[in-house]
């Protein structure tokens, strides 16, 4: 509501505040952890084994990508005497070193509370205003182990909750990657090569690992063939090999063949290939592929239904592509920087319609 020189009153709509609106971040005052978040909500829903190992899935993509949590304190340096938004403003966790944590207590066992969001922090009295620390995931699960007298930890314990013990956080933060499919050394061969630059050396192991029927390495492959990298250009029998790795379940190869689509102007089609990635992967995320399917929804659709949603994929986006960066995987800094492009203007958004009819739409 905004008053007029004339006296009178303007309604101005909901939504339209003059201010611009500030880009979220991965974090818990930000974005929260959506995987985790949905991953126990299917949980209660699923009780079943199917379920179980979803969240363990959503938790390693979170350790993946380096999530940080909210860790109750007992006290804090400079506690006020009234109450503060801790959990939007928490202590660092360089500072927090050493200050007594805050447990909860079930018969003789001792849990640690981690919260993915600072709304789930608040929802109840005993936490709403309690001291937090800012812990990486990983870090928080550290700490919990190193404890002799905490037995584990509870997520989000106000709300749909997940227990783990030590023996969940040992395997989760423990447990070695041994290879699990046929051809899936060759891939991991292939992307170092990559990584380094030797793009001829990496498609020649994407493709024994595709001769040994692995679709990644099959949708690597083709990944190369229609960029020209290590081998002649060919966009046509990319297309194919990416459709036949499809078929098989290979995510990357779906968002590729989307992206492609894109690129020739077929935005409807591409979002089906993205849906199509993303309900695939819904049950294992992975930083392999997920923040992709994050960035290329928040652009193809999901900005034209919510743009506070579209910032939160914006935001997971850019959070693991900054990691793939770091970590030197190709094309990762480009994505990233797409990402916090498209952030920029969802925070200073202009109307804009889709140029198709997506029920109209079907794949090849």
């Amino acid at each position: 509501m905004a008053r007029r020189t004339d006296g009178g009153v303007r309604f101005r709509p909901v939504g339209s505040s003059r201010h611009p609106r500030t880009p979220v971040r991965y974090s818990p005052g930000g974005t929260g952890c959506p995987a985790i978040e949905q991953a126990i909500e299917r949980l209660y829903h699923g009780q079943n084994e199917e379920s179980f190992w979803a969240l363990m899935g959503a938790l390693n993509y979170a350790l993946e990508l380096e999530t940080h949590v909210l860790v109750p304190l007992q006290t804090a340096p400079g506690t006020p005497p009234t109450p503060a938004p801790w959990a939007e403003n928490p202590v660092p966790q360089q500072k927090a070193k050493g200050l007594a944590l805050w447990t909860l207590k079930n018969k003789d066992r001792t849990w640690l509370p981690l919260f993915t969001s600072s709304a789930a922090a608040c929802v109840d009295r005993s936490t709403a205003a309690r001291p937090m620390a800012d812990y990486t995931l990983q870090d928080a699960m550290e700490l919990v182990l190193d404890a002799p007298d905490i037995d584990g930890v509870v997520i989000d314990p106000w709300g749909h909750s997940a227990t783990l013990d030590e023996a969940l956080l040992n395997g989760l933060l423990h447990a070695g990657h041994n290879p699990e499919e046929p051809g899936d050394e060759e891939v991991e061969a292939g992307r170092e090569a990559a990584r380094a630059g030797d793009w001829r050396m990496a498609a020649d192991h994407y493709d024994e690992a595709a001769q040994q029927g692995n679709a990644m390495g099959l949708s690597l492959l083709a990944d190369c063939l229609y960029r020209g990298r290590g081998e002649m250009q060919n966009k046509t029998e990319a297309r194919r090999m990416w459709r036949t790795a499809a078929d098989h379940g290979e995510v990357l190869a779906m968002l590729s063949l989307g992206e492609d689509c894109a690129a020739r102007g077929e935005a409807g089609k591409a979002l089906l290939y993205y849906r199509k990635a993303r309900q695939t992967a819904q049950g294992m995320p992975d930083i392999e592929y997920t923040p992709r399917i994050c960035l290329r929804l928040a652009q193809a659709e999901t900005r034209y239904v919510s743009a506070k949603k579209a910032m939160a994929l914006a935001a997971e986006a850019a959070q693991g592509f900054a990691i793939l960066a770091r970590e030197k995987e190709p094309d990762a800094a480009e994505l990233q920087a797409e990402a916090e492009q498209l952030l920029r203007e969802l925070a200073d958004p202009k109307p804009r319609n889709t140029a198709y009819n997506i029920d109209s739409l079907q794949l090849d």
